[in-house]
C-alpha cells in the first residue's frame, strides 16, 4: 500500500527583509511567505497527501512576535492534514524559545490543532508512518543531530514506512554558503543512516531543492527569499513524496513560489540597445512588476540622451518592483549632435562652460575628469528641460 505526503522546509515566517527600503514592500514579502504556506493546501488536495512534514526553520527567529505567530498558526490550520515539524537553527527548540511559549501554545490549539512540533529525538508514531525527528535544540549544534539513528531502531512498527526528519548540512554538501557564513555547524553524517532501514530522509536548511541520495532530499524553501547563487540552487518548491513497497521513493518537485527573483546582465553598446533592454524586462516581469525583485547588471556606452532615458527607466523600476539591485559599469559620452548642441549654443556663457567641461571630461588623467562628465550631463539635462 502506498503512502503520499508533502515534504517542505525553511518557511522562515517573519523574515524581516531589512535590505528592502520600503516598509510596505517588506510587509508584502512577509505576507507572501505566509500565503504560500497556506497555498500548500492545493498540493495536499491534488495529490491526496496524508500529512505534511516540515524539516525545520518554520520561523525566521526563535522569538517571533505575536502577530507572526497568529498568522503562522492560521496558515498551518488551513492545510487540513497533520503537519509534523522539527525546529531548525533559526527557530531552535532550546529553553525559552517559541515552541513552549504560552501564547504560541494557545494560538496553536485554537487555530492549528493539526500541528505537532517534535522537540525530542524519539520516534513519533502515526497511523500510517513512523517519523524519526532530529530536532535542533541550539542555533549552532556542534554534534550530529542524526547520531541517535546511527544505531538501527529495532523496536519500531514493521508495517509502516520510516521517515527521518532532519535539518542541517550533510557530509560532502554544505548549506553554509546559503547563509553567507563559513561556520561549520549543524553537520550530519548522512552516510551513516542513508543505507539503513529508513524509507525517506526529509532534509531542511539548504534553500534550494536538491537530491542527496536516492532516499534523501532537501525540499528547499517554498517561497524564495534571496537571489539564487548559481544554477544548482532551485528554490520555490515543495516535494510530493510517495512511498510504496519498492524503493526508492517517488519524489515529485512542485513549484510553489509566487515571487519572481530575477537577474539580468546586458551590455548596452549604444542607445538603440535600450529598446532591447526594455523588451527583455517586459518578458521577465510579464507586466506584473509588483511581485518581482531584480538584479540588473549593465555595461557599455550611452549618449547623454540614452543615459537620461535609462535613468527614467530605473526610476520606474524602483517604484514598481519590490526591489531593484542595479550595477552600472558603462560610460556616458555625448554624441556628436549632443556635443555640438552644447558647445555651439548662441549663449556664449553656456557654450564656454560646455567647452571647458568637455575638455576636462575628455582627459581621463585629469583629477576632475569624472566630476566634469557628471556636470556636462547635468547641463544637458537642464537645457533639455528648459527647451521643453
Amino acid at each position: 500500500m502506498s503512502l503520499t505526503f508533502l515534504h517542505t522546509a525553511d518557511w522562515q515566517i517573519g523574515k524581516p527583509f531589512q535590505s528592502i527600503a520600503s516598509t510596505e514592500k517588506r510587509e508584502h514579502l512577509r505576507r507572501q511567505r505566509i500565503d504560500t504556506v497556506a497555498s500548500l493546501k492545493d498540493l495536499v488536495d491534488q495529490h491526496g497527501a496524508s500529512f505534511v512534514v516540515v524539516a525545520g526553520d518554520l520561523f525566521d527567529s526563535f522569538t517571533p512576535d505575536k502577530s507572526t505567530v497568529s498568522a503562522f498558526c492560521k496558515a498551518v490550520g488551513k492545510l487540513g492534514v497533520p503537519v509534523i515539524a522539527i525546529p531548525g537553527n533559526h527557530d531552535h527548540g532550546g529553553p525559552g524559545t517559541i515552541w513552549t511559549q504560552p501564547f504560541f501554545l494557545k494560538e496553536r490549539d485554537a487555530l492549528a490543532p493539526n500541528f505537532k512540533v517534535l522537540l525530542k529525538p524519539e520516534p513519533y508514531i502515526l497511523e500510517d508512518a513512523v517519523i524519526l525527528p532530529c530536532p535542533l535544540l541550539h542555533r549552532h549544534n556542534a554534534g550530529d543531530s542524526t547520531a541517535w539513528l546511527h544505531v538501527e531502531q529495532d523496536d519500531l512498527p514493521s508495517d509502516r514506512p520510516r521517515i527521518v526528519l532532519a535539518h542541517g548540512s550533510t557530509q560532502g554538501f554544505s548549506s553554509n554558503a546559503d547563509d553567507d557564513t563559513t561556520d561549520v555547524t549543524n553537520q550530519m553524517e548522512l552516510s551513516r543512516i542513508a543505507g539503513a532501514n529508513y524509507d525517506y530522509i526529509a532534509l531542511g536548511d539548504w534553500h534550494g531543492t536538491k537530491q542527496i541520495t536516492p532516499q534523501a532530499w532537501y525540499s528547499g524553501t517554498p517561497e524564495q527569499d534571496r537571489h539564487a547563487k548559481g544554477g544548482d540552487n532551485q528554490p520555490g518548491n515543495a516535494l510530493v513524496v510517495t512511498l510504496d513497497e519498492s524503493p526508492p521513493p517517488a519524489v515529485q518537485v512542485e513549484s510553489t513560489g509566487r515571487m519572481g527573483w530575477h537577474e539580468l546582465s546586458m551590455e548596452l553598446p549604444n542607445d538603440a540597445a535600450l529598446d532591447h533592454l526594455k523588451r527583455e524586462l517586459e518578458a521577465i516581469l510579464e507586466n506584473d512588476s509588483a511581485n518581482h525583485l531584480l538584479k540588473l547588471n549593465l555595461s557599455g556606452t550611452l549618449s547623454l540622451t540614452g543615459a537620461n532615458d535609462l535613468e527614467a527607466l530605473v526610476e520606474s523600476l524602483e517604484s514598481r518592483l519590490i526591489d531593484l539591485r542595479l550595477t552600472r559599469e558603462f560610460t556616458v559620452e555625448p554624441s556628436a549632435d549632443e556635443l555640438a548642441a552644447l558647445v555651439e549654443r548662441e549663449d556664449p556663457l553656456i557654450a564656454g562652460v560646455a567647452q571647458s567641461l568637455h575638455g576636462l571630461a575628455s582627459n581621463p588623467d585629469h583629477p576632475e575628469h569624472e566630476v566634469a562628465k557628471r556636470a556636462l550631463r547635468e547641463l544637458h539635462i537642464q537645457l533639455q528641460a528648459v527647451s521643453h
